[in-house]
């Protein structure tokens, strides 16, 4: 089980950011000898195929040499001028092969980690602590884990090639020792059927190891990557907040709500209780609604408090619990109220207004 250094477990899953900023810093699962065995086994394919026009090339060039070996006159000029057709006849042969390596080498790499700039790689990634502290950083590259394992895994390689190499040369010993005997083009021949057979046996045993190494560095780098309980809380904490923080924010949200529904009873035209345990204040204005709003309401203590603003602004309170849980339960704040209830609401307005009217007609 993997673990901090402060001895907490790694027990849970990496999640997406951590991966994501693991990718940004070039910490990416991908094993360096698939690059290498589709380069050997490329390469091989590669040299065989343009092997022969290459050294079509090479044999011209000498022929062209040795022909005019006596009539040649070495001058400055001269020289630098079968210099520069020495170098184009060479890059003319390589230059094909180096273009599809690289392309070999790009496509492998990609396959394994993606199209992806690292770009913390260089600024992250930097450890000025290792520049002014080179033994430690030299301590940690020689004595890690997975500096032991590479190192255990290139003495194995190195010992299963050399296995291969020695068994398939140990076949051609008495051939090899007699190719003075033979023509030299059949020497040449000879040499290439060793090399394709040593291609492709190395080749299937790189294969392999390839293999064995993707599957153990995705496991290695899913290992690393796992954070302990702790690690995801503060993970959780720095996307989403603290969840004390939260809580306090909508608090004070709801106070703030609170506040501003318990100053829209002041603007209310009757107040419905039920008498303590609920009320809802409602609001109607025949030219600008086409039905009566609810405007604030409140159950136990708030409904005390929305009662007591209506008093002390002179709105009238009436006491109907059947219409006042009703409302309640099935209108929110700034809301019409459902047809159903238009009848009954209608005849409380009514009335409302028949009181204030009354009011009106004293004061007059």
């Amino acid at each position: 089980m993997a673990e901090t250094p402060d001895g907490q477990e790694k027990t849970e899953a990496a999640s997406g950011k951590r991966l994501g900023e693991a990718r940004d810093r070039g910490q990416v699962s991908k094993s360096t000898d698939i690059t290498t065995a589709a380069v050997m086994l490329v390469g091989s394919v590669l040299v065989f195929v343009l092997g022969e026009p290459m050294i079509k090339n090479i044999r011209l060039l000498m022929q062209d040499i040795f022909r005019n070996v006596t009539v040649i006159e070495i001058t400055q000029t001269n020289v630098s001028s079968y210099y520069m057709s020495l170098i184009l006849l060479i890059g003319k042969m390589l230059l094909p092969i180096l273009a599809v390596v690289f392309f070999i080498v790009f496509i492998a790499e990609v396959s394994q980690v993606g199209f992806h700039f690292a770009t913390k790689k260089f600024t992250e990634g930097l450890n000025i602590k290792s520049i002014f502290n080179p033994f430690g950083a030299l301590k940690r590259m020689l004595f890690s884990s997975r500096s032991i394992f590479e190192l255990v895994k290139s003495v194995m390689k190195l010992s299963v090639i050399s296995v291969v190499v020695y068994t398939v040369l140990n076949k051609y010993v008495d051939e090899t020792m007699k190719l003075i005997e033979r023509p030299y083009n059949e020497i040449g021949s000879f040499l290439a059927r060793i090399s394709l057979e040593l291609a492709i046996k190395v080749g299937a045993i790189y294969i392999i190891i390839a293999a064995g190494d993707y599957i153990y560095q995705k496991w290695k780098f899913k290992s690393d990557m796992k954070m302990t309980k702790q690690e995801v809380k503060e993970e959780g904490k720095q996307t989403e907040g603290d969840p004390k923080i939260k809580s306090r924010i909508r608090g004070i949200m709801r106070s703030r709500l609170r506040n501003i529904m318990l100053q829209n009873v002041k603007k209310a035209d009757v107040v419905i209780t039920n008498p303590t345990h609920f009320a809802v204040a409602l609001k109607y204005d025949p030219l600008t609604m086409a039905a009566p709003v609810v405007m604030a309401k409140g159950a136990n203590f708030l409904a005390l408090q929305v009662i007591q603003i209506a008093e002390e602004a002179e709105i009238l309170v009436i006491q109907q619990p059947p219409l006042a849980r009703a409302l309640f339960f099935s209108v929110e704040v700034n809301q019409e109220i459902p047809e159903n209830l238009f009848k009954t609401v209608a005849q409380v307005l009514a009335y409302v207004y028949q009181i204030k009217n009354k009011k009106f007609t004293k004061v007059s």
